[in-house]
């Protein structure tokens, strides 16, 4: 894998032509660079930042808000360098249900031009890129079997919650062990010799041809400023839920609409998870409920159980798609985060060696748990809380659109108008009280409902983005309702395609980066079958 770095000051930057130019390399990015390898197509993946973190990367990804109170450090949620968004995601993986992808009279702007089955395969090669032990059908009761465990004899009613299984992403390439994904570290060792990566590029606007019907390239800055062209028979944009907008809303000429907004449809339909706490449970006496929905460890990698609305009651009640799991915060003398810091080499000293010292019980019982009855590591908890993370309402008027203010390359920043609707206060409140309900008639504890759900309050403002930005590039069949079509190419620009959780109708309740990842290989399939096709023509004229 050839990789360019491009420093400031470099005095020439190599003339770069590909059939294929990749923009970002966090997971969607990474995977179809991956994915393309080895497939007699040039491809050049352009990443804006580089190995390590750098402050003038990192202010490039700010942005003017002026809607629902979003989180101010950008870093936590948007990542400019090498692997993208996965430095500071949290493993977590899982598929979208099957109500998800279809069209619901009671969310406007529901339904997707793909069934969840037509992605199974690809669920199923995703686990190959995550390190995901399996890529499909644990999330459900199948779980059981596929841990070798008897299902619970106790259990919700499953015309009102259904068990949910998340699996956690893990690198085995990593020397301390269940270090998550990150994609970029071993990024040179998956990538062929036809893929060419160029850090330190900030993508600036696409290019396309003069009617505006097909791209030509892709125009992007060297740290100093400098801006070059890539002459690329197809660009596709894999630089996340924001940023991917962004890219296609600077993407205009003179008085002439933005690629892909000839229906004014870019930016529109912002939608992320609101997550947070619902209720609170006593530690006291909470033992058997932590067991059952805490992490269980199968094949070496580990699962966290949770449940989440059935499609029946989410029918029957006119609810959006949610999800609940035990919210537990450490205690700040956790003895295995203070054992993570001292195998890290960064220590805080004196006190995690105290930490440790102190609570040897909790950690031989740990080791019990882990290496025999196979569950997670059992942590020293503050407190323990039902969270709940929902799906969004789409909604156009919830969107990203630019600002008049520029970055240092002269590029408009987004303008963000995230909106939150009733009926997500509404979900978030009925998942509390079911839970706390269908705990109580099966013997766990019922939780306290915290007091915005007891007063049927709105979400609160602590509730912030969670870096699952979706919607912005939706995927729709008809070009009057979505920019990209089913194959993820920008309606009426050839050679142009989207790639992430932009391209998503609606959010799930579930985190995206696996269906993310997924899509991306099903992007790959479709961009290896249609590029290949001139490629072959040309070798059988030339035969015959």
């Amino acid at each position: 894998m050839p990789m360019i770095d491009l420093q400031p000051g470099d005095t020439v930057v190599p003339l770069l032509r590909c059939d294929v130019c990749i923009v970002g390399s966090g997971p969607a990015g990474a995977t179809l660079a991956r994915e393309l390898s080895n497939s007699g197509l040039t491809v050049v993946l352009l990443e804006s930042g580089g190995e390590r973190r750098e402050a003038e990367n990192d202010m490039l990804n700010d942005i003017e808000n002026i809607g629902r109170p979003r989180v101010r450090d950008q870093w936590s949620v948007r990542n400019r360098i090498l692997g993208g968004s996965s430095h500071t995601w949290g493993g977590r993986c899982g598929p979208f249900d099957a109500i998800d992808f279809e069209q619901r009279d009671w969310v406007g702007h529901s339904g997707w031009p793909i069934a969840m089955h037509d992605l199974d395969p690809y669920m199923d090669r995703s686990a190959n890129h995550l390190g995901l032990a399996l890529g499909n059908g644990y999330s459900d009761q199948r779980f059981w079997s596929i841990a070798g465990r008897n299902a619970p004899k106790k259990e919700v009613s499953a015309n009102l919650l259904l068990p949910f299984f998340w699996q956690f992403s893990r690198d085995d390439a990593e020397s301390y062990p269940f270090e998550y994904m990150r994609f970029g570290r071993h990024i040179a060792k998956h990538l062929g010799p036809n893929v060419t990566l160029v850090t330190g590029a900030t993508a600036l606007r696409v290019l396309a041809n003069e009617a505006r019907a097909k791209t030509r390239g892709l125009e992007f800055a060297t740290g100093d400023g400098r801006k070059h062209s890539l002459v690329a028979s197809s660009v596709a944009l894999c630089a996340g839920g924001i940023e991917n907008a962004r890219i296609l809303l600077n993407s205009h000429e003179q008085d002439r609409k933005a690629l892909g907004n000839d229906r004014d449809r870019v930016g529109r339909y912002l939608m992320d998870h609101l997550r947070g706490p619902t209720a609170s449970f006593s530690l006291s006496g909470s033992k058997a409920l932590r067991r059952r929905f805490g992490r269980y460890n199968v094949r070496g990698r580990f699962f966290r159980a949770g449940l989440r609305l059935s499609p029946k009651v989410q029918r029957d009640e006119h609810l959006l798609n949610c999800a609940g799991w035990l919210g537990e915060v450490l205690a700040p003398d956790d003895p295995w985060d203070a054992l993570r810091r001292l195998a890290a080499r960064k220590p805080r000293l004196p006190a995690d060696v105290v930490s440790v010292a102190r609570n040897v019980p909790l950690m031989v019982q740990g080791a019990v748990d882990y290496f025999g009855a196979r569950n997670g590591l059992p942590r020293k908890l503050q407190e323990l809380t039902l969270d709940c993370m929902c799906e969004q309402m789409p909604d156009e008027d919830s969107r990203m659109s630019l600002s008049e203010r520029r970055d240092r390359f002269g590029m408009r920043l987004p303008k963000v108008d995230w909106r939150s609707h009733p009926d997500e206060a509404r979900t978030m409140h009925r998942m509390a009280e079911l839970v706390a309900a269908e705990f109580s008639r099966i013997g766990f504890p019922e939780p306290v409902l915290a007091d915005w759900v007891r007063d049927k309050a709105p979400i609160p403002a602590s509730f912030v983005d969670v870096a699952h930005p979706t919607g912005t590039t939706r995927m729709s069949s008809d070009p009057a309702k979505g920019v990209v079509n089913v194959d993820c190419q920008v309606h009426g620009v050839e050679g142009l395609y989207v790639s992430g959780s932009s391209v998503f109708p609606t959010a799930g309740h579930c985190n995206p980066t696996q269906m993310i990842v997924a899509m991306a290989i099903r992007l790959a399939d479709h961009l290896k079958d249609r590029l290949a096709r001139p490629i072959l023509a040309e070798v059988t004229a030339h035969a015959g």
